[in-house]
């Protein structure tokens, strides 16, 4: 997966204190489709990284049905812009994009972490993904 804007780093170790002690993942990630960028739950794959899982659930999406907005005046923000920012990695600052979800979608899960730890690849995993940096660590 590819992110398109940074995180806090604080919000993302509250937030993988709280799955790692509930020990189930119940939020799946809202992935863009094509290029396999991370829309909704950026702070979550920076847990999932931290945590080791080589899996998480996610919801796959588009640009069609997804709308995006900027929360900060000073940043055009488009699907296209988002997509050249997630292929070069010049990273948007956090909380500049506003994907619209829409209330449907509201999905949640219960997966034991450790199931997510050890999972067989399906056909996309954290393991091999285009998260990973050039030296194949994780870049969440």
């Amino acid at each position: 997966m590819r992110r398109h804007e940074e995180h806090v780093a604080a919000h993302a170790d509250a937030l993988r204190n709280v799955i790692l002690a509930a020990g189930i993942w119940t939020t799946p990630i809202v992935v863009e489709w094509e290029d396999l960028i991370v829309m909704d739950g950026h702070h979550r794959l920076s847990v999932a990284c931290a945590a080791g899982l080589s899996h998480v659930p996610c919801l796959m999406a588009d640009y069609r049905t997804v709308r995006v907005e900027t929360r900060r005046a000073d940043f055009v923000v488009t699907p296209d812009d988002i997509r050249k920012r997630a292929r070069t990695g010049a990273l948007y600052p956090p909380k500049t994009t506003r994907h619209h979800i829409p209330a449907e979608w509201n999905a949640a899960c219960a997966i034991d972490l450790d199931l997510l730890r050890v999972m067989p690849a399906l056909n996309y995993s954290l393991a091999n993904g285009p998260h990973r940096d050039v030296d194949g660590r994780c870049a969440g």
